[in-house]
């Protein structure tokens, strides 16, 4: 009796877990914070954005171990500003994804520095002002 009880209540803990409501918690923010930006919202609202979101914020914070302080704090702050972007998007879908493409691509580039090690700072460099460039 006793282990059916652990085993039933291990399975309803389980099954909360995957009926938990999509988008309860994005990993680059909390959904349930009291103030949160329409394009916050929209993502929160939105399991595949906030999978992508979280996804992303995994692999940024996979870099800020692999950098050197003032690559980390290059990339802070372009990580600001494409959030500045993002949400410029408000509640836009199409927009959002969009800007989740760009920054995928931006980190994949990031990744091929991070690998060629003789020539690293340079390309990052290259990689965030050309990232900036377009920007403008």
């Amino acid at each position: 009796m006793h282990g059916t009880l652990t085993a039933g209540l291990a399975g309803l803990a389980a099954l909360a877990l995957v009926a938990a409501p999509s988008g309860v918690s994005a990993a680059s923010f909390d959904c349930r914070a009291p103030r949160l930006e329409q394009a916050e919202k929209a993502i929160c609202a939105d399991g595949q954005l906030s999978r992508i979101d979280e996804q992303l914020a995994r692999r940024l914070a996979g870099f800020t171990r692999r950098v050197t302080l003032g690559q980390y704090l290059g990339l802070r702050y372009w990580h600001f500003r494409w959030r500045e972007a993002r949400n410029g998007c408000q509640d836009d879908r199409p927009c959002l994804a969009a800007t989740y493409r760009a920054q995928s691509r931006l980190l994949d580039g990031l990744d091929l520095c991070l690998d060629t090690s003789a020539r690293r700072r340079a390309c990052l460099q290259a990689t965030l002002g050309e990232r900036e460039a377009q920007r403008r």
